[in-house]
């Protein structure tokens, strides 16, 4: 903003100096005027540290100097402004020697550990993240709790909760609509308990997602993604059930070896590899392990300009 004023209000004064022969101009006001401009952005070099903000510094000490006459002789208008370009040019030189770089600003992270819900009963847990920007992680975990939830959060561009009760936990991770800088991804990683069965539903946006469900119960699992990035490993525990919405995403299925997978999709895919999958004449796709596997992953896709990925581990 303020090389903006600056530009104008030089831009007019090269204009009134030159046409108007300098006859509505006082040239000693227009110079205090722009020492205290180019003093004002220069100061700002102790905060920003940048190449411009350092020219502004350096030009506005020389202005500073000709306004009260501390120069042998008055510096005329053009003299100033071979100046000014001297002076930033100084400031580049003086970026390449010192390497001036902007200060480290202080990040208010949290990080965030709790084990939910407080008051568990029954044996089914109904579980949703709704994550925006973030990078989250699905694993499985001895603990006493259905779920433990670690996670880093930047408390200014992120708005982080939680809500549960006895047989429910939901989490979010919603981008703030005040924020105007380009985030950092959230780190959240949700630990689920390996003798409770889950539903899980999750929504997506502009994330990167890894869900290890291979010790985990699941017994439905909805995916919503928009521009992310998903990698899905089934249940070695349960016949699984996963519906999946996808928008713009690249979804990767990891097979273990004794988890068959049934595929129906519908939609479009700009990218798909069935590796050691067979089409029926339905239209499913199932995988040549169906017959010797002991569990199956019943998965449903519908996509729009998605990449869907199928391998075995």
């Amino acid at each position: 903003m303020e090389g903006r004023i600056i530009l104008i209000a030089l831009g007019i004064l090269i204009f009134l100096s030159v046409i108007f022969n300098e006859f509505l101009v006082s040239f000693n006001l227009i110079e205090f005027f722009f020492t205290v401009i180019f003093l004002g952005s220069g100061l700002t070099f102790f905060r920003k540290r940048n190449v411009g903000t350092l020219g502004s510094l350096i030009f506005g000490i020389i202005l500073l100097l000709d306004t009260f006459q501390l120069f042998p002789t008055s510096l005329n208008f053009w003299e100033l402004v071979l100046l000014m370009i001297a002076s930033y040019i100084i400031a580049v030189g003086f970026k390449g020697l010192f390497h001036i770089r902007k200060p480290h600003l202080k990040i208010n992270k949290s990080i965030i550990s709790e084990n939910l819900p407080p008051k568990f009963t029954g044996n089914i847990l109904d579980l949703s993240t709704d994550v925006d920007w973030s990078s989250l992680n699905i694993d499985s975990s001895k603990i006493d709790t259905p779920v433990k939830v670690k996670a880093v959060i930047d408390n200014d561009i992120y708005s982080f909760r939680q809500e549960h009760d006895t047989s429910k936990v939901d989490i979010f991770n919603k981008l703030k609509i005040s924020n105007v800088k380009v985030p950092e991804r959230a780190k959240i990683t949700v630990y689920l308990n390996e003798n409770i069965y889950y539903n899980y539903r999750a929504e997506l946006n502009v994330s990167t997602a890894f869900f290890d469900l291979r010790q985990i119960k699941t017994r439905e699992v909805r995916i919503k993604s928009t521009a992310s990035k998903i990698t899905l490993i089934p249940s070695q525990k349960d016949n699984t059930s996963v519906d999946v919405d996808s928008e713009v995403s690249s979804i990767n299925i990891k097979l273990p070896q004794d988890v068959a997978l049934v595929l129906n999709h519908i939609g479009d895919l700009n990218f798909k590899n069935f590796g050691r999958m067979y089409q029926r004449e339905d239209g499913t796709y199932v995988s040549d392990n169906f017959s010797e596997a002991s569990y199956t992953c019943y998965l449903n896709i519908s996509s729009e300009i998605s990449h869907l990925n199928v391998e075995f581990i």
